[in-house]
């Protein structure tokens, strides 16, 4: 059980809507699941139960057969003017029940768009949908948003060839207002695949009340002068990369003989005492209240305990010199869909940068269109009208979303994002974890 499952936000003392904290952290929780309460066991599990042996094919190099997401068989389709679109809970802009930016979208295509929320957990999504595409039937579902940080279930969805090749000639916003961040993504290149929904770093976060001049480096982790009052993940993941990082290694090009030696200086710092302990999303709550001074950190965390209360204005986001990891939840058309040609107009519509100003403004994570900001300070139209709609509900300015570099990065940001080792076999995955999951036990 996550540490959010037991109770709600807590309560808040100015202007900052619960609704900011949902968009902020319970999504984000949701998808980090498989690992910080599951563990490697249930990583392991996942990738036996995908019939993974031995070395795998890299990812996306299974294509659909039968001519499926080529030229040709995208010049046949048409729009059917509805689409079915699942995600994750609490992830898209709401007001009274509806989304404006679905509203306006049905307004201006006349395709209708059933939107439902049922993905928490990307392994369980993925053992929901995979009879009916063994069975060669359609999901239900023409858009599906998977996580690409790894273990992961999109990955195999490539690999086994059961998402249809999208049809670049439809995807004119996301060629034209797509941040680089999400257009070089090792694991799809070209995004034959995939665009992305919304985006998130992991970084480092401090009290600045405590700690006046701190490094940019993840150094700053290993530091004797903060023993005991140093947050580390419990994701096995995220606290591999980051001892990658440590060692001035990019996590997505390691070794396994890379991985031995991150797994030893992890284990000399926690042997020396400097660790307090290896936190799931409960480690906000000790940087908040003291516990810990400093701690690997969720980018929208910091923001939100920002904006939440002067309380805790001391907190801050460092970006380590070494780097720091960068995931993204992408959307993706599941093999057999029904309504492709609709689905492509919809996701294509989500890189107009007004579409993506009014949902950011609720969602407040990395944003896959940095013309968005822009947007959002100087709306007009539709949008200008949503924006204002959604702020009572919302509570905050828009220039204070807008000039959040958690939303819309800046160049030091951007140059400092690094990705996730992509697992291609059961046996590596086995490998990281038997080096990383023995530090995390017995604290």
């Amino acid at each position: 059980m996550n540490e959010q499952d037991g109770h709600g936000p807590e309560q808040r003392e100015d202007h900052a809507d619960p609704s900011l904290w949902r968009g902020l952290t319970q999504p984000r929780l949701s998808r980090r699941q498989m690992l910080t309460t599951t563990g490697a066991g249930a990583a392991a599990a996942f990738l036996a139960a995908c019939g993974v042996k031995g070395t795998a094919a890299p990812a996306g190099t299974s294509a659909p057969a039968g001519g499926v997401g080529t030229a040709a068989w995208w010049s046949k389709q048409q729009l059917h003017h509805k689409v079915n679109f699942a995600n994750w809970p609490l992830y898209i802009d709401v007001l009274n029940g509806k989304h404006p930016t679905l509203e306006h979208f049905t307004q201006t295509t006349g395709i209708q768009v059933n939107y439902t929320e049922p993905i928490s957990d990307n392994v369980a999504f993925y053992a929901k949908i995979r009879p009916s595409l063994a069975a060669k039937q359609y999901t239900g579902f023409d858009i599906i948003v998977m996580t690409d940080n790894t273990p992961n279930a999109l990955g195999y969805l490539m690999q086994n060839g059961w998402l249809i090749p999208l049809d670049q000639s439809m995807m004119t916003n996301f060629r034209k207002y797509a941040s680089k961040l999400v257009t070089t993504f090792p694991w799809d290149p070209g995004n034959k695949y995939t665009m992305a929904w919304q985006s998130g770093f992991t970084a480092i976060g401090y009290n600045s009340s405590v700690i006046k001049n701190p490094p940019s480096s993840v150094d700053i982790l290993f530091d004797k002068k903060y023993a005991g009052k140093i947050g580390m993940m419990s994701d096995l993941q995220e606290l591999g990369s980051v001892g990658l990082l440590s060692l001035g290694i990019d996590p997505a090009t390691s070794s396994e003989s890379d991985w031995a030696k991150a797994a030893k200086k992890l284990q000399q710092q926690k042997s020396d005492g400097l660790v307090r302990a290896y936190y799931d999303q409960s480690y906000i709550g000790h940087l908040k209240n003291g516990d810990t001074v400093v701690s690997q950190a969720w980018s929208g965390d910091i923001f939100q305990a920002n904006v939440s209360s002067s309380k805790y204005a001391d907190l801050k986001l460092m970006v380590p010199e070494q780097g720091m990891m960068f995931w993204t939840d992408n959307m993706c058309i599941p093999l057999y869909a029904q309504n492709p040609k609709d689905a492509m107009m919809l996701m294509d519509y989500y890189y107009d940068p007004q579409a993506q100003s009014v949902l950011e403004y609720y969602n407040d994570y990395v944003s896959p269109v940095p013309s968005a900001q822009q947007a959002m300070l100087h709306p007009t139209g539709w949008a200008a009208s949503a924006l204002k709609a959604l702020h009572p509900e919302i509570g905050l300015p828009t220039s204070l979303v807008a000039n959040a570099p958690t939303v819309f990065p800046t160049a030091t940001y951007l140059k400092q994002a690094r990705n996730y080792f992509p697992f291609k076999s059961q046996e590596e995955l086995a490998a990281w974890n038997k080096l990383f999951l023995p530090i995390t036990q017995g604290t």
